[in-house]
């Protein structure tokens, strides 16, 4: 037997059970069916968590049979994401064949464009946010099942994306979906062509050959419906033109006139900006031309993209807007479910990124404190969109306060110092962002956040540094903190960003240098790493900035031993000084004047040891 047969038997649920949940398949428990056969709403007992589920039967009048049955379950078993449907289990008994899924409570999305007034509930916001969420599950079924895998679903149209209460989009049927290795890539893999007409790549239709780019071009299609909130197969008049089917009317207005095609009851909703984004991209996705039709990874970019400039225009002052960020903040902090915990955090962090009335609503709405919490999830990306999250939302000043005050700093340094890099980098822009407010400075030392950062400093990427470095001049500001980053061994690290050849965080480095140097700890530290070359270096040659700055190290540590001021003359500082004398800044010329006169001392002190 094989291991795919054992984990499939796993799953199995008797038809007994099937029968009680639909209640015998009774006409009140119907919902809706489709190509495979009809669909039931079906309570599980206690043994299934007394889940509600959908029940999909397999008809015997059905074009589909066993083949397409096998196929969805060997699919649906192996798939574990958020936008794709999740598996239950099945039936495979007295001659029924029977998948069992989660119930998506909203139905299916052409349920909500064959009607008006459903659709017309739906904002061009949480449009956007439906067209992001069925791109990654497509996205996950191109790429994100292994290196050397790849699902190419073969059916993607509005009745096979599913909503469930917060709106949020799964993908599901895949009983004609294709299982591929991605390195088959360059071969062309002729298949019985399958599919529904006018969501149907046309060159697939004619060629037989299956790529990935013919879902792009049925979720092109599905773009346009989401965004004209009709179906594409119905036709309509678009001003005085006669009747015509969507695509038809996509293509003919798409250079002159293309917000014909937007639904009326959106119009006034949508940003241009916002608008031109997205149009573009679900016109790329139906061209006739293979090689023109986006990656959905480029996709759920653009379509990203559109979402955040449609933010910057829906601010929480107006009532609906407030409204939705109420709704999911709501969904945030009462999902039990990891999978809308993950997407609330992604639309809150979508929605900080916009309006700065929405920073303002997202944290009245208590955001914070649940954001701070999936700080530590075991699921990385709701992590890292918890961390985004905060981060946008600490550009409002006075949210820096309440992030502080709520909890969540020692979150952001858990990431700081177990998510990926690219979490990193943005856990230490959040401190950077936190640590410019005063009263925040303490709270972040004591919480243990500058050791992580001196480690940025030194295994980070470019971006990485840079932040930490930024954020640790800003908490070395604090005493308590200077001493904190002398133990953590942020001087020697911050030498080793001076001698870079090519250094570009040198500025950054010195300005930490000169703080810590106020302390007797910190002019030690700085005496030992041989520093008197690289600070008579940067006197000459730097920046203003850096000529002061290195000026002002070397007068620190030639307080506590002279010797370092021998070695500056013996390397040439004088004359690099009286540069800085004659053409530096007003502080550079004061540093470079004090330094000038220790030396001056140095030299009549050594003219007296040598007379006696």
């Amino acid at each position: 037997m094989s291991s795919s047969r054992v984990s499939l038997e796993s799953y199995l649920i008797p038809l007994e059970e099937i029968n009680r949940a639909t209640e015998n398949f009774s006409q009140q428990r119907y919902i809706g069916g489709g190509g495979f056969g009809a669909v039931y709403k079906g309570q599980l007992s206690e043994r299934w968590q007394n889940r509600a589920a959908a029940i999909k039967r397999l008809s015997r009048d059905s074009f589909q049979g066993e083949r397409e049955f096998r196929n969805e379950l060997e699919l649906i078993s192996k798939f574990h994401h958020e936008n794709i449907i999740s598996f239950i289990g099945y039936c495979d008994e007295d001659n029924e064949m029977i998948i069992v899924y989660e119930y998506a409570m909203n139905g299916s999305l052409d349920y909500h464009l064959q009607d008006q007034h459903k659709m017309s509930c739906i904002t061009w916001t949480q449009r956007l946010m439906i067209c992001i969420g069925a791109a990654r599950g497509l996205s996950y079924l191109h790429s994100g099942l292994g290196e050397h895998n790849r699902v190419i679903h073969r059916d993607v149209k509005s009745s096979n994306i599913l909503l469930d209460n917060n709106l949020v989009a799964k993908v599901c049927d895949f009983g004609l979906s294709k299982f591929r290795p991605t390195n088959q890539s360059e071969t062309q893999v002729y298949t019985r062509v399958a599919g529904t007409q006018f969501y149907m790549d046309p060159t697939y239709h004619e060629s037989g050959i299956l790529r990935k780019e013919s879902d792009v071009y049925s979720f092109g299609v599905v773009l346009f419906e989401i965004l004209s909130g009709m179906l594409v197969y119905h036709e309509k008049s678009f001003g005085d033109d006669c009747q015509q089917n969507l695509i038809t009317s996509v293509r003919r207005y798409y250079n002159k006139e293309p917000h014909k095609v937007i639904d009326p009851n959106i119009r006034d909703q949508i940003d241009t900006s916002a608008f031109d984004a997205f149009q573009e991209i679900a016109y790329q996705c139906i061209s006739f031309n293979l090689t023109e039709r986006p990656t959905m990874d480029k996709v759920i970019e653009s379509i990203e993209k559109a979402l955040t400039i449609q933010s910057y225009k829906t601010s929480a002052s107006n009532p609906a807007a407030r409204s939705m960020i109420e709704s999911v903040v709501h969904k945030l902090k009462y999902s039990a479910s990891p999978d809308d915990q993950q997407i609330a955090a992604s639309e809150i962090h979508l929605l900080a990124k916009g309006h700065d009335d929405n920073r303002v609503a997202i944290v009245q709405a208590g955001a914070i404190p649940m954001l701070s919490h999936l700080l530590t999830s075991p699921d990385t990306l709701t992590q890292e969109h918890a961390l985004n999250a905060i981060l946008n939302l600490s550009i409002r000043d006075e949210n820096k306060r309440i992030i502080v005050s709520s909890g969540a700093v020692p979150g952001i340094i858990y990431v700081l110092q177990e998510g990926n890099m690219e979490a990193q980098e943005n856990a230490a822009a959040t401190l950077f962002s936190l640590s410019s407010m005063e009263k925040n400075r303490v709270s972040i030392g004591s919480a243990g956040g500058i050791p992580p950062l001196v480690l940025m400093l030194s295994e980070g990427t470019q971006r990485g540094k840079r932040d930490a470095s930024i954020a640790l001049y800003n908490l070395c500001m604090h005493q308590g903190n200077r001493i904190r980053a002398l133990k953590a061994g942020a001087v020697p690290i911050l030498m080793k960003l001076l001698r870079e050849p090519q250094g570009v965080l040198k500025d950054e480095a010195l300005a930490i240098l000169v703080i810590i140097s106020s302390q007797p700890e910190g002019k030690l530290a700085i005496g030992k790493e041989a520093a008197v070359p690289i600070l008579v270096e940067g006197i000459g040659n730097g920046s203003p900035r850096m000529k002061e700055n290195a000026t002002a190290i070397l007068i620190e540590i030639c307080s506590i031993d002279q010797k370092y001021l021998v070695e500056a003359q013996e390397l040439g500082v004088k004359e690099k000084l009286m540069d800085l004398l004659h053409h530096g800044t007003d502080r550079g010329r004061r540093k470079a004047g004090h330094l000038l006169e220790k030396m001056s001392r140095l030299a009549e002190h050594q003219k007296l040891l040598a007379r006696a």
